[in-house]
């Protein structure tokens, strides 16, 4: 947990946290800082209420569900009153990716994005340092050009004296920072202590809700008839950074040294690539609203399996005869790794056609799912293209 300095809050007066103080020694505090302790003496009894328990029994029931975040504000709201809040990822070089926020305008939302985001005091600690915990912007006070930037435009735009930080990790290169901005006045170390109290049982919310989230992902899959087992599989972000994976997809790196460059760059481009003669890697791309990884990608490790009795026969040289032209169509860019939706767009026929069609593609190879008809062509394919 984050050690703090010996400087309390309410011994800072608002240009000191600027340009350096300049008041008289000795504690000032103004109309806002009472307010700020009053908040605090409040805050330190909120765990006994039945009004605060109840709450943070919702935000277990809400874990997996797209309300998860709604609730987590809420109860954070009840322990640390505050007038706005954020949810960002960071995850290695790349800009961070704004998740969720409440109270937030959405002109200090661009603001942020194309202003603020590369200059983000809380972004560049936790690159440096991978630390875990909570952070006020005092502690991150610094007389380096960004810092300034930041505080100056950002908290102007947002209309806030104060922001603090709440630090998650997801992996080693990536977290979830959970920010609580107040309009008057500044944070207090009683508040903080308060959110160092509950942090345990944030990280564990939140760890839950990750999991459950990568776990509805992988039940989705890329076929209905997709078999439910564990394979290898983790999720990357736009930027091809590895944010979530399960312990099979471990292993699988240590089988396969390659694999986490290679999985970096497909994350980025899409589509599949062969490991080994028994082994593919596959890519389905994520929407821009998924909260593990906007934009990103899921992959996933899969056997090849054998290919059982089908229409398509051995003494056939060209096993895709078998298929008409829109199959054919459909097959290829189902080896690209598309989701129906860019091959109903690509091709400009409706979804509903496009499952269809692929029911005949599975029925004709003689295969159950959508991995097993790649396993099946991705060798074929790779030929193909090499022949052009």
């Amino acid at each position: 947990m984050v050690q703090f300095g010996t400087n309390g809050l309410l011994s800072t007066c608002h240009s000191s946290r600027r340009s350096g103080c300049t008041c008289p020694k000795g504690p000032r505090i103004d109309g806002s800082e009472v307010m700020a302790r009053s908040r605090s003496a409040n805050a330190s009894s909120i765990f006994k209420t039945p009004a605060w328990n109840l709450h943070i029994g919702k935000v277990i029931q809400s874990i997996g569900s797209p309300f998860f975040h709604e609730e987590l504000i809420g109860l954070l709201d009840m322990t640390v009153a505050s007038d706005a809040f954020w949810i960002i990822r960071y995850a290695g070089e790349t800009n961070p990716d704004v998740v969720f926020t409440r109270g937030v305008s959405a002109q200090t939302r661009r603001v942020y994005s194309k202003i603020c985001a590369s200059i983000d005091p809380f972004s560049a600690r936790w690159r440096s340092e991978r630390q875990s915990g909570i952070f006020t912007l005092d502690q991150l006070r610094s007389n380096d050009a960004a810092y300034k930037r930041y505080s100056d435009v950002f908290l102007a735009a947002a209309g806030m004296d104060d922001e603090l930080g709440i630090i998650l990790p997801i992996t080693a290169h990536s977290c979830f920072a959970i920010f609580l901005e107040r309009k008057h006045g500044f944070f207090t170390e009683d508040e903080v202590r308060n959110l160092e109290t509950v942090y345990p049982a944030i990280e564990g919310c939140c760890q839950s809700h990750l999991g459950l989230l990568f776990n509805e992902t992988r039940k989705s899959d890329f076929s209905a008839g997709a078999p439910a087992i564990q394979s290898p599989r983790a999720l990357f972000d736009h930027a091809g950074h590895h944010v979530y994976s399960n312990g099979n997809w471990s292993q699988a790196t240590h089988r396969f040294p390659k694999l986490k460059q290679l999985s970096a760059a497909l994350a980025v481009s899409g589509g599949v690539e062969q490991i080994s003669e028994e082994w593919i890697l596959r890519t389905k791309r994520l929407n821009s609203d998924f909260p593990l990884a906007p934009n990103g990608a899921m992959l996933v490790l899969e056997k090849v399996t054998a290919a059982p009795t089908s229409y398509v026969s051995n003494e056939v040289a060209d096993p895709l005869t078998v298929f008409t032209r829109r199959e054919r169509d459909v097959l290829r860019l189902v080896l690209k790794g598309m989701k129906n939706p860019e091959i109903s767009s690509t091709l400009g026929v409706g979804g509903g056609s496009i499952r269809n069609i692929k029911l005949r593609l599975y029925r004709k190879s003689g295969v159950a799912s959508e991995g097993e008809l790649v396993s099946k062509f991705i060798a074929f394919a790779k030929d193909s293209d090499a022949n052009k």
